[in-house]
């Protein structure tokens, strides 16, 4: 019964993003939140899995880089004049 019900919301969703009738990000939270709040994943696994989850590590190295490339963009370090 699970796999028709995730099977049910994935094919609403990519039914919305393919047609383009909504904001496509709109779209993919509302998925996921419906996973999410039916059980469909587990709690411990919406944030992080073993093997498909997000590497929060990665994402804050990333986001740390894109602010000191900003900082350092605003100081002219890297225009050519």
């Amino acid at each position: 019964m699970t796999a028709v019900l995730a099977l049910a919301i994935f094919l609403v969703a990519f039914f919305f993003i393919a047609t383009e009738k909504a904001n496509k990000v709109a779209v993919v939270l509302i998925a996921a939140g419906a996973m999410a709040v039916l059980g469909l994943v587990a709690g411990s696994e919406v944030f992080f899995s073993e093997h498909e989850g997000i590497d929060w590590n990665v994402i804050f190295l990333l986001l740390g880089m894109m602010i000191i490339v900003g900082v350092i963009r605003q100081t002219g370090v890297f225009s050519r004049t």
